[in-house]
């Protein structure tokens, strides 16, 4: 015979939802040795509990091959790594890490959907909208045709850069307006009140020819010649290119004539001449009227006075020029020799500038 321990140990309780606060409901119990069934009303509602902990942020970590390798990469998971998730290939099942193991979904991975169809999208109007707002983006139109509009939040203005470099000089407010010419000098125009590109008043230079050799590739002095009875003999050209402002040469150099016999009463000259062998006079080397060979030292001469106003020996600004070597035999009629060892002669252009009240002017040449 069983005992009622005996039948309680069998039995199943469940509960049995009659409706809450329904009357005449009555709770039965019965029990077999095979079944034991107590029959439980369903009570009201209670408080809502304490809100749970928040969702870890999902961080997808891609596929893994199988259970085992996943079991094998929790060994090394922890509560920080909670919300990582992989997809198993062996089984399609997303297993998401919730700190302290995982959660399965089985199946979440399915087969390839159909494709598409195709879309084009046209960027259309592009709007600035205030800092700190949202970027906003709205799309328009019917498939395939859609128009994609942005409104974009301007940035918040940035800190001061580094002073930059000195600009241009031109670009200053009290510089003149019109063409510049790189090598000019800043000079003070007093009439407009403001500074003005001016061609630099230094020299210019220098340019030389010396014995053979001339510094643009042309010819240089003349071989030596013996016993000249020609009362002028020209001897060398010095070509210089054409400058950017009048200009007078300043001229250097020598040349070595002795006489044919040992007379004191004949002198050669070393002249260079502007233009020709007959042209302007601008530089002088005096010979020696001793019985012996003499380096007439050549410097600047025009025979006549000069000012700074003045036209003797100037050269036009974009004009090129030749100065010619001339021997001049200017005292007796004996014969000469002239040598072309250690001939030079050597020329800077003098810028000739017109004078300019309250002018200032730099001591270098800029780039402007």
């Amino acid at each position: 015979m069983s005992t009622i321990s005996e039948y309680f140990d069998s039995a199943q309780v469940r509960g049995i939802d009659e409706g809450i606060g329904r009357p005449g409901v009555v709770q039965s119990m019965h029990a077999t040795p095979a079944d034991g069934t107590l029959e439980l009303m369903t009570g009201p509602a209670g408080p809502v509990g304490p809100a749970g902990d928040p969702c870890r942020p999902f961080r997808w970590e891609g596929d893994i091959a199988d259970p085992a390798a996943l079991a094998s990469l929790a060994a090394r998971l922890g509560p920080a790594q909670a919300g990582k998730a992989w997809r198993v290939l062996s089984n399609d099942a997303l297993m998401y890490w919730n700190g302290t193991g995982f959660d399965s979904f089985a199946e979440a991975f399915g087969a390839i959907g159909p494709m598409g169809d195709p879309c084009d999208i046209t960027l259309g109007v592009v709007e600035t909208g205030e800092p700190g707002t949202p970027l906003q983006a709205t799309v328009s139109g019917a498939a395939p045709n859609l128009t994609l509009n942005l409104t974009v939040p301007r940035g918040i203005k940035g800190q001061p850069g580094e002073p930059g470099g000195p600009g241009p000089l031109r670009n200053a407010p009290d510089y003149a307006d019109g063409s510049h010419v790189d090598g000019a000098v800043p000079t003070w125009d007093a009439v407009v009140e403001k500074w003005v590109p001016t061609p630099y008043p230094g020299l210019r230079g220098p340019w030389s020819v010396y014995e053979a050799e001339s510094w643009d590739g042309s010819a240089g002095f003349a071989s030596s010649v013996s016993s000249i009875s020609s009362a002028t003999y020209a001897v060398a050209t010095l070509n210089i290119p054409a400058q950017d402002t009048d200009w007078r040469p300043l001229v250097t150099g020598g040349v070595f004539t002795r006489p044919l016999n040992t007379s004191f009463d004949h002198r050669v000259d070393t002249e260079v001449r502007l233009g020709s062998a007959s042209g302007q006079l601008v530089g002088l080397g005096t010979g020696a009227t001793a019985g012996a060979g003499a380096y007439s030292r050549i410097q600047s001469f025009f025979g006549t006075t000069v000012a700074p106003d003045s036209a003797i020996g100037v050269v036009p600004a974009g004009e090129p020029a030749q100065l010619h070597v001339v021997l001049s035999r200017n005292l007796g009629t004996a014969n000469y020799h002239y040598a072309r060892g250690s001939a030079q002669l050597l020329c800077w252009a003098q810028p000739v500038l017109a004078p300019a009240p309250e002018a200032v002017q730099s001591l270098a040449p800029m780039e402007l």
